[in-house]
Parts: C-alpha cells; sequence; structure tokens
C-alpha cells in the first residue's frame, strides 16, 4: 500500500532540511556520490536540546591489528569515577561517515546522559574491506581496556553502541572478544543495524521515504565484502546476521523503526540472542 509521512514528522524533517527536492537515485556501487550526497545533513541529527559546551573532547590514536593508527576521540561531561563508557560506532552503510562527520551526534549523547563516549574513527569500505572495520573497532575496545584507570572508567561497565553499520560492527567486535577471549562487554546498544549482506528485495511504496534504500545497501555490502557479499563463506564478524550461537554474547538494546530496511533483518538476525537480556 502507498506510505506518506505524518505531517508533525513532515514538518520537522522540513525544519531541518528545507523544501529540497528528492534528489535523483544513485547508481550502485557509487560510493564517492553517496558520501557528498549523504555526510553534509549528519550533523542535523544531533539533539539540539542539550549544550554541547559542557562536553570536553580528546583525541587519542590506537595501534591497529595490520601496524596502523587509528583516531579515537574521548567525550566526557563532568562524569564520575569509576563510571560507565561507551564505545560508538558511527554509522554511515560502511562506506561513509567518520568521527569528525558525527561529532556533534556524539557530544549531544554525552551531554544528555553524562555517560563517556569513545568514539572510533574506523577505517571505511571499499579502501578498507573487511575485516579492517570491525578489526578498529575491536582495537578500540582493547585500547579502552587499557586506559580505562586513566580515565575513570570501570572496565567491567563498558558497552558499544552503533547505529546502521557501526551497529553491525559492534556486534561483530562483541563476536570477536568472545572468539578471542578478549574484555567482557556489559551492554550491546544498536540503533537501525545494518547486519544481513544478503540483498533484501525492494518495496516501490517504502523506496521514496528511505534515507538509504537496498541500491544503497548493495553497495554498502559490496565495498565491505567484495564478491563474497551473500556467498556461503560470509562469516559471522563479516555480517552478523550469520550469527548462530549467541552463548557469552552481552546483554543487547535494540531499536529499529517499524518501516525501516533493517527492520526485519534485525528481529530474525538476533533471535539467537533471546537466551540473553533483550
Amino acid at each position: 500500500m502507498p506510505f506518506k509521512l505524518d505531517p508533525e514528522y513532515n514538518a520537522i524533517l522540513k525544519s531541518l532540511f528545507g523544501n529540497k527536492p528528492t534528489p535523483a537515485p544513485l547508481p550502485a556501487g557509487d560510493v564517492e556520490s553517496r558520501r557528498d550526497r549523504m555526510e553534509p545533513g549528519i550533523a542535523v541529527l544531533a539533539d539540539p536540546n542539550f549544550p554541547l559546551d559542557q562536553v570536553v573532547t580528546r583525541d587519542f590514536f590506537a595501534d591497529t591489528s595490520d601496524g596502523q593508527k587509528i583516531l579515537l576521540r574521548w567525550y566526557s561531561s563532568n562524569h564520575k569515577s569509576p563510571s560507565p563508557a561507551v564505545i560508538y560506532a558511527h554509522g554511515g552503510g560502511m562506506i561513509l561517515g567518520s568521527v569528525k562527520v558525527y561529532d556533534k551526534v556524539v557530544a549531544a549523547y554525552v551531554a544528555r546522559t553524562g555517560v563517556p563516549f569513545l568514539a572510533v574513527d574506523y577505517r571505511r569500505a571499499p579502501e578498507h574491506p573487511h575485516p579492517i572495520p570491525v578489526n578498529d573497532v575491536y582495537a578500540a575496545l582493547n585500547w579502552l581496556v587499557a586506559h580505562s584507570q586513566e580515565l575513570g572508567v570501570d572496565s567491567s561497565r563498558i558497552g558499544i553502541m552503533g547505529d546502521s553499520a557501526g551497529g553491525s560492527l559492534a556486534v561483530a567486535a562483541a563476536l570477536l572478544t568472545r572468539q578471542n577471549d578478549g574484555p567482557r562487554l556489559a551492554k550491546l546498544i544498536l540503533l537501525s543495524p545494518m547486519l544481513d549482506d544478503r540483498t533484501v528485495s525492494a518495496d516501490e511504496h517504502l523506496t521514496p521515504f528511505l534515507s538509504w534504500n537496498t541500491t544503497d545497501n548493495e553497495t554498502g555490502w559490496q565495498a565491505l565484502l567484495g564478491c563474497s557479499k551473500g556467498g556461503d563463506m560470509v562469516t559471522e564478524t563479516a555480517a552478523p546476521a550469520r550469527m548462530v550461537v549467541a552463548t557469552g554474547m552481552p546483554p543487547l538494546y535494540i531499536e529499529v523503526g517499524e518501516l525501516d530496511l533493517f527492520r526485519n533483518e534485525s528481529i530474525s538476525s538476533l533471535r539467537p540472542s533471546s537466551t540473553n537480556p533483550v
């Protein structure tokens, strides 16, 4: 059936983005055009109701498993030590976004909650395919545990949060730390996570309302996995929808819209986690 936007929600969108005409669809595989089009709009997602000047940031660098260094940005707001902390993996379909692009979004989370965040500038596909992005998030987890005392963090109360692609990387990092008997996570927080590399069917009625559609999704997974996308050799740390056993995974919070592209895969993919608190 055809859809239309709720008038109140539509008014909010117009206040943020104006009355710009709907741009023409981008062809599959065009990563650079997606970066150019989508990244400028991400900062407006930050909650405007909290003073961001109360949030202090510090930049650190972590060593990766392949001998590189990645940026980690620490956000804090007068938290009491030792406190819980959240590692944040940004969204962007595996191909776009960065700590810089999501800076105000993360600062708003910290201003609102008082919980410090560590944002990971993981390397993006296609320049850096799997397993580089998830290894970067896992490196951030190990770095935070190693520096927990310095930052006033309770290392037993660290969670990973991610939206879209970041949600996938959050689950994948939790799987990695389980495989490697690494640091135990207190929580996974997933917002509309991008979990399944097997392309979903497009809904002609819904597609015009999606900020990330099936063609975008195929582009992101192709960039990350290449010719293995959709095949039997894709592992659970590459696409967490392939997870079969959830034993040892942390408690999970997941939030996804009823008409979100990732709604069905979020429910079916994480069903094995039903043995854990969800």
